[in-house]
């Protein structure tokens, strides 16, 4: 748990100069999850985002991010932690769509506490250029294929030694 927090902390404080949701974070959190278990997965999530948040600045957006960075990686443990192979498309797919669920939740639920539409939050998530934002693209989808990428070009490697190193010996 620490070791991956740790590497979490450190590459979202590194990469913040650089495009905006291009992370590794919840790549990370939900390697966590499928290693360690769903309580490993939450912890490492929900973690990752408060401490690292600690050096941007927390507001009450910490608690709403780390919460869902905990839930989606507790996700990953429940659906994988258990299984003995998985496919590098599952992980693929369900990477994608852990972090669309992160991504929508997070923007989703500010609207809902300042009363504004959840509509505009996914819009604002998903469509550059809207209602006057310079935006030079799709926020929500640049993260999720990040993730996306990481689970198929990293993910079934270090899920296979973390296993390994840990005594569980399965394959992914």
């Amino acid at each position: 748990m620490a070791s991956l927090t740790g590497l979490n902390v450190a590459a979202r404080i590194a990469l913040a100069g650089g495009p905006p949701n291009v992370k590794p974070v919840a790549f990370l959190a939900l390697t966590a999850g499928v290693v360690g278990g769903p309580l490993t997965g939450f912890v490492v999530g929900a973690l990752s985002m408060f401490i690292s948040d600690l050096y941007f600045g927390g507001g009450f957006w910490t608690i709403i991010n780390a919460t869902s960075m905990g839930i989606i990686a507790l996700l990953a443990g429940l659906l994988w932690s258990k299984r003995q192979k998985i496919g590098r498309v599952e992980l693929v797919a369900g990477g994608f769509l852990l972090t669309a669920i992160y991504d929508v939740a997070s923007s989703v639920i500010p609207a809902w506490i300042f009363g504004y539409s959840w509509w505009v939050a996914i819009l604002l998530l998903y469509v550059p250029f809207l209602v006057g934002f310079a935006v030079m693209y799709p926020f929500g989808f640049v993260h999720e294929v990040t993730t996306a990428v990481l689970m198929a070009t990293i993910g079934p490697t270090l899920i296979g030694r973390v296993r390994v190193l840990t005594g569980r010996n399965e394959k992914t």
